[in-house]
C-alpha cells in the first residue's frame, strides 16, 4: 500500500481493502454504507454503520473493507496544536532566551 495523505475520502467496492499501519489517533468514519474493520490481534471485528465514526488509539494495524455493497470512508488524523513559540517560528534556543 502506498502512503496516504490525510484527510482522505475513499469509495471502496466490496472487493477492495485499505490497510493502515500504526493508526494511533486515526478517526474512521463511514460516510455511506458499512465499514468492516479488522484490528490485528483482536478476535472480534468492528462494524461502522453509515454516519458513525471511531477513533483508534492503538498501534495495531487495521484492515478496512466493506460488506456486500460499496461504502465511502473518511479517514483523518488529529491535528497537533502548536505552541506560541512554534507559531512565532522560534526554535528552542530563541525561546529559552525569551523565557
Amino acid at each position: 500500500m502506498t502512503s496516504l495523505q490525510f484527510p482522505i475520502v475513499r469509495c471502496l467496492r466490496h472487493d477492495q481493502f485499505l490497510r493502515f499501519e500504526h493508526p494511533r489517533g486515526l478517526r474512521l468514519r463511514a460516510e455511506r454504507g458499512a465499514l468492516w474493520v479488522t484490528v490485528d490481534g483482536e478476535p472480534d471485528d468492528i462494524t461502522n454503520e453509515a454516519g458513525s465514526s471511531r477513533v483508534f488509539d492503538g498501534d495495531a494495524g487495521l484492515l478496512v473493507g466493506t460488506f456486500r455493497q460499496e461504502a465511502v470512508l473518511a479517514a483523518s488524523t488529529p491535528c497537533r496544536q502548536s505552541n506560541w513559540r512554534e507559531r512565532l517560528g522560534l526554535g528552542p534556543r530563541a525561546a529559552a532566551r525569551l523565557a
